[in-house]
């Protein structure tokens, strides 16, 4: 008898370690660089709004072609959510109004459903939704999609994987679908999205960035197994802006 309480104590103790162990880890999640902090304020063109998700709002646009289209964007798993405000800034610089989410313990995952927020917002409710994420995020968005069939086609029109794969076979989805890599992505290598191509929307457009790499679709520095870009962090965001906005504009021409 003495013997399993000394085990049952030794078992509760190890699992107790393990939460501490991963609360602690959870709750430091890779931190964006110093250059975010700029991309964090409003100008003339980006209106930036802080609540419990980052908004970035195009205004003083004479004539803004994506008024009527948004992104909501899932980040990527262990990554402060605040490192993807350069991406979401100069996608607003172009018109393209774009929500960050701020997910619990920076993991999309557990909480595939925070975008039913931003598309239930009334404040949104001209908006037709893609849904985007870089790496887990991407993830996340698809299982969002998996979910919620019935919005499919109506509120949300397409999803965005940057350095991501859907987890199951969405390839059935009437959606419009990108999906942009880096060929020196060390974490999720190009070879991998090549072989998982029949689980992405039929629809799917691939684009490359030759030098890529996979931290660099945010601002947080190298990530632990990835590889060095051949390409600077501001140019591997401009390629991936410049592929967003020619996504959507084919969209929007058809509509």
């Amino acid at each position: 008898m003495e013997s399993k309480k000394r085990i049952s104590y030794v078992v509760l103790l190890l699992l107790t370690i393990l939460i501490i162990a991963f609360i602690t880890w959870a709750y430091s999640p890779l931190r964006p660089a110093e250059e975010v902090k700029e991309y964090l304020q409003s100008s003339n063109y980006v209106e930036v709004i802080r609540e419990k998700n980052i908004y970035f709002i195009p205004r003083n646009f004479k004539k803004n072609y994506f008024e009527n289209v948004g992104i909501i964007f899932y980040p990527g798993g262990h990554v402060d959510y605040t490192a993807y405000a350069p991406l979401a800034y100069r996608l607003a610089e172009k018109g393209i109004t774009t929500v960050i989410l701020n997910v619990p313990l920076s993991f999309a995952i557990f909480d595939v459903d925070s975008a039913r927020t931003i598309i239930n917002d009334t404040r949104f409710s001209d908006k037709e939704w893609f849904l985007a994420g870089h790496s887990l995020g991407g993830v996340a968005a698809s299982e969002f999609l998996v979910k919620h069939p019935e919005l499919v086609g109506i509120k949300v029109k397409g999803i965005i994987f940057l350095a991501s794969y859907p987890a199951r076979d969405i390839s059935y989805l009437p959606i419009k679908s990108l999906c942009i890599y880096g060929s020196e992505d060390g974490i999720l290598s190009p070879k991998t999205i090549k072989e998982k191509k029949a689980l992405f929307p039929s629809s799917t457009e691939y684009v490359e960035i030759l030098g890529g790499n996979h931290s660099q679709f945010g601002s947080y520095g190298l990530q632990k197994g990835d590889k060095e870009a051949k390409i600077s962090a501001h140019e591997q965001i401009s390629i991936v802006v410049k592929a967003i906005k020619e996504f959507l504009e084919k969209y929007t021409s058809q509509r």
